[in-house]
């Protein structure tokens, strides 16, 4: 098995949920199995449904196998009419794929309900002793409503659709693989990925934790080295591309793993471009801060 050189884990989420049980200092890990983050971020969404649009798209860039995408679709009231997972890992895509057919055999049959209770109807254990059930033929509701593409989201062509973005855990790999140039460029498709007031909720990993991700492969050794931005300065960046803070609204659990969730909002009006200004390079570093270049 090739080493995880884009952060795509196998058994991600139970690592995550592992590291949390019994870690001192780490908040409370759910009986439920429910991914914190996720619950966070619905409950903000429904305090602050006057301020953001309707979440009828929602976005996953570096799904993984899909654990929080899939909460989050039977969870959000009113739910998504449409999800995307997008992995660069093929293998990772395919169990997001076989997730979602486990999730649907889990749920309460003819259930309308977006609540814990109704998403975890049966136990996980009848989907092995009886089989999955076969999925519905309509494409209007859960779980037909999501698909899941394997490619490296930083290709192709870019389109405003989408209500809600998640970016959990991502921006070190697209950092280390991409170089600041990219991080920018990256950060740059998000904002016109999104609809007008749109937002993305985005876990931002630590620099510490890039010390261990680059010993991974001599190629990401030799990227951490040339990086000039920190993840301090990202949440800058994502405001000067047009970007608005919301603030941080969750924090996941377990060792390693205690970092926030922050919201940004996109602009009200669409973003066709991402100014020249942005070219690279476009900063230089000052001590522990980034600043536009002293114009000439």
């Amino acid at each position: 098995m090739e080493p995880p050189v884009y952060g795509n884990f196998r058994r991600y989420y139970g690592m995550r949920r592992a590291r949390a049980v019994g870690h001192e200092g780490s908040v409370a890990v759910r009986a439920d199995g429910v991914d914190e983050r996720v619950l966070a971020l619905v409950a903000w969404c429904k305090a602050h449904a006057t301020r953001i649009r309707r979440i009828e798209r929602v976005l996953d860039v570096g799904c993984n196998a899909a654990k929080p995408l899939l909460e989050l679709c039977q969870l959000l009231d009113p739910p998504p009419t449409q999800a995307v997972g997008v992995d660069i890992d093929a293998h990772l895509v395919a169990q997001a794929r076989s997730a979602l057919r486990r999730a649907w055999s889990q749920r309460q049959p003819a259930a309308t309900s977006t609540s814990i209770e109704a998403m975890h109807y049966f136990p996980t254990c009848f989907t092995s002793l009886m089989g999955q059930l076969p999925l519905p033929s309509s494409r209007a509701s859960f779980p037909t409503n999501v698909t899941f593409v394997a490619q490296d989201w930083m290709d192709g062509t870019v389109a405003a659709q989408y209500d809600l973005i998640l970016c959990l855990s991502l921006t070190k790999w697209i950092h280390l693989h991409h170089g600041d140039e990219g991080l920018v460029r990256f950060f740059g498709r998000i904002v016109q990925s999104l609809r007008p007031g749109g937002i993305v909720a985005m876990e931002i990993q630590p620099w510490q934790s890039y010390s261990q991700a680059r010993s991974l492969s001599r190629s990401l050794r030799v990227s951490h080295a040339r990086l000039r931005i920190r993840p301090d300065d990202m949440e800058w960046i994502l405001c000067l591309l047009g970007m608005t803070s919301l603030g941080p609204i969750a924090q996941g659990a377990g060792f390693g793993f205690v970092r926030s969730v922050c919201v940004f909002q996109a602009p009200p009006t669409q973003v066709e471009r991402i100014p020249a200004c942005f070219g690279w390079p476009w900063v230089e570093r000052r001590p522990n801060k980034l600043a536009p270049p002293t114009p000439r």
